[in-house]
């Protein structure tokens, strides 16, 4: 038996300071969990527990809160018997996947116990928006500092070398034959440049009651473009650049002279240093990049094409693919690992859970979308588009890799889909004389 590695006892540090916060606060308690979740990012992706129990911090964590210190609040979410429907019809989706696969893979179980828990923290924080408006800002404040957090942690990489991260085995997107490409506290750059560009636009979000946006947010802003282009993320980049299409299309005039601003910057950081980032000199062919991606997108849509409705199985892509697709695998330390996603989020979905189960899951965040979009034609709140730009930046990115698979982007996702869906509540009543000036 391994011993007790320095991430998992940070893990565990973080559980036991946790409780210790829920024990001996007499503060709102949600709010806490909320708060506290988002700003451990780090730490959430690190699994306890043994075998078919493993759990990562977040799962733990959240468990722990629901049964133990949770009290439920009486408000009423503005179309939530829509996402109860949803929820219930996945979770029948779910079974009769796991009823029709062929066969199931040892860690079925605990991945579908893994995906009870971002429900369990959407409720919260739905609810949470809904009793308190200006908790909005509470959220947005604490991703900020996360996504500075995030920086520190490349920046640590950068000085004194990848081995500064957080995970137990190096991704095989990280280190090259020709550059280093870095994933700050995240499990891939690829699924790094994604938060990066997800969170950028929450940069632009004022504070409550805020005349001016401060010079620190653009700073923020800039140094995560920056980010991008070190994580070598190509998909997250182009992500990056259609939300800020929708920013510029969209937002009022000031915000659109901000997004061009931070557009020339950008452009003349990479004209002088195009060298130096990852992202320009990769060393991979993108036709040899797209042609390995196309060849496993064909064999995941015939997967689909013979489970349309139900899929294979939650979390059994793995094991499917060893028994049915076995030229699906990497080469690590002289083993062989198969694929557990084929190169595509979306794929995974549709082969894992089926059309029905697709649907399920991208209503979730289609639906807070457009009547997000249809608010923001009422109210003109910039807000609203930022929290959109940068879901679609992430749905971009989610086109060639699956990157639920760690944690911290679904919690993030969830988050910027659920203030999206609680918006309106927010913006029932003005909120203090602003000026838009940015």
């Amino acid at each position: 038996m391994g011993g007790i590695s320095i991430t998992q006892l940070l893990a565990m540090l973080t559980v036991v300071m946790f409780l210790a916060m829920m024990v001996f606060t007499r503060d709102d308690k949600n709010r806490l969990y909320v708060q506290y979740i988002l700003l451990s990012f780090p730490f959430l992706a690190i699994y306890l527990l043994p075998g078919t129990l493993a759990m990562t911090t977040f799962d733990l964590i959240t468990y722990l809160y629901f049964f133990v210190f949770y009290r439920p609040k009486k408000v009423s979410l503005y179309i939530g018997h829509v996402y109860t429907i949803l929820f219930v019809s996945l979770l029948a989706v779910i079974l009769l996947g796991l009823i029709n696969a062929d066969s199931l893979g040892n860690d079925t179980i605990r991945d579908i116990i893994a995906h009870f828990p971002i429900f369990i923290f959407a409720k919260i924080l739905t609810d949470e928006c809904v009793d308190d408006p200006k908790f909005f800002h509470t959220v947005v404040k604490c991703l900020q500092i996360t996504l500075f957090v995030s920086l520190i942690f490349l920046a640590c990489q950068f000085v004194f070398g990848i081995q500064f991260n957080l995970v137990r085995t190096a991704n095989p997107n990280i280190a090259g034959t020709v550059v280093i490409r870095y994933p700050s506290f995240m499990s891939d750059p690829q699924v790094y440049s994604q938060f990066l560009a997800a969170t950028s636009f929450l940069c632009l979000i004022k504070n409550y009651g805020a005349i001016k946006l401060p010079y620190k947010n653009y700073i923020l802003l800039i140094l995560s473009l920056v980010a991008i282009l070190y994580t070598g993320g190509r998909s997250g980049f182009g992500g990056w650049g259609l939300g800020l299409f929708l920013v510029i299309f969209l937002g009022n005039s000031n915000y659109r002279i901000s997004a061009l601003i931070a557009c020339t910057i950008l452009f003349i950081v990479i004209y002088n240093f195009q060298d130096s980032f990852p992202i320009f000199n990769r060393g991979d062919d993108l036709k040899d990049s797209y042609d390995f991606r196309y060849s496993i997108w064909e064999d995941a849509f015939r997967i689909f094409q013979k489970n349309p409705f139900f899929g294979i199985g939650l979390g059994n892509y793995s094991n499917y693919v060893s028994v049915h697709n076995p030229d699906q695998f990497w080469m690590v330390d002289n083993e062989f690992v198969y694929f557990d996603h084929p190169e595509s989020g979306y794929l995974k979905f549709l082969t894992e859970l089926g059309a029905l189960g697709f649907i399920c899951i991208y209503a979730f965040i289609l639906i807070p979308i457009f009547n997000g979009l249809r608010l923001y034609f009422i109210t003109k709140d910039i807000s609203i588009v930022l929290l959109i730009a940068g879901v679609v930046s992430w749905m971009v990115g989610f086109y060639t890799v699956y990157s639920f698979g760690d944690v911290r982007i679904k919690i993030l996702i969830t988050t910027l889909t659920c203030l999206l869906a609680t918006s309106y509540a927010r913006l029932e009543e003005p909120e203090p004389e602003e000026d838009e000036t940015v």
